[in-house]
């Protein structure tokens, strides 16, 4: 076909140019072709990963659903604990919060001589027994706490000794012996009624440290079972109880929960933050 051009309009001293000039036509056909197909390459490339994100995203969702529908996916606020936590005290209120009883057999006795001019001419022996309820609590505004990576920081500053000492009415036993001139059997018995009471505190704050792990056990339940009542029973793991007032502090640590899921491993539990958690059963 250039040949014919060349004859026809005698071009054949240009010959040469157009040879060049249909040289690098050429080239720049294949060059677009080249182009082309890489851009149709990389439309189909696009394409198919449109395709495969759009297969994803619907998986992703239909998984979603079912996960939401059937109650696997939730979202656990760790701050709503906190906010259970005050509402538990201003609920309860009472300047004495009981967590813990002790239960004792008491008994207790005086002997009195009577004396004249230094010679005793008579003695008075009385008795007295009871059971003794020891109860120690804590002051519900006093408690403060805190909580990090699921577990629940209780610490409370005292346990106290609820006073005066109460016992049973029903397992009171008492007598009274005179010999001789002794001193009056009544007056000896009010007497010794009188300084059981004192006795009874004096040893229920001697034992305040025997009540410590029945005490923090007992805190830790109270705070759980109304954690559960109130649908936050698992927004954490642990609560850990800890008294000031212990002579060798230590931190008691009682598990309510394996995970965020309960009492099974969660699949997966992500933390997002804010004391949000995002768990798959």
């Amino acid at each position: 076909m250039l040949s014919l051009l060349i004859s026809k309009f005698g071009l054949k001293k240009h010959r040469h140019r157009l040879s060049e000039f249909s040289c690098r036509f050429k080239q720049l056909c294949v060059s677009l072709k080249l182009v082309f197909f890489k851009i149709n390459y990389r439309l189909k490339q696009v394409t198919s990963l449109y395709k495969l994100f759009l297969i994803i995203t619907t998986l992703a969702l239909i998984s979603l659903a079912y996960l939401l529908l059937s109650g696997k996916l939730g979202l656990v606020n760790t701050q709503e604990v906190e906010k259970s936590f005050s509402q538990f005290i201003s609920m309860k209120g009472a300047d004495e919060y009981v967590i813990a009883q002790l239960d004792t057999n008491e008994e207790f006795s005086v002997e009195k001589f009577n004396h004249v001019m230094g010679f005793p001419v008579g003695d008075t022996n009385a008795k007295l027994s009871l059971v003794a309820n020891y109860k120690y609590y804590v002051k519900l505004a006093e408690l403060t706490h805190h909580i990090q990576d699921g577990v629940v920081y209780i610490d409370a500053p005292k346990l106290y000794l609820s006073t005066p000492v109460a016992f049973e009415f029903s397992s009171v036993q008492e007598s009274a012996v005179k010999f001789m001139f002794g001193v009056d059997e009544k007056a000896l018995l009010d007497q010794l009624k009188s300084e059981a009471s004192e006795k009874l505190r004096a040893k229920g704050q001697s034992q305040v440290g025997v009540v410590y792990d029945k005490a923090a056990k007992a805190l830790a339940d109270n705070f759980n079972n109304y954690f559960k009542a109130n649908g936050f029973g698992g927004n954490y793991k642990d609560i850990v109880v800890t008294f000031a007032s212990e002579g060798s502090t230590s931190k008691r640590q009682y598990k309510y929960n394996e995970s965020y899921c309960g009492e099974k491993p969660c699949r997966l539990a992500l933390n997002l933050g804010k004391g949000l958690i995002l768990k798959i059963n």
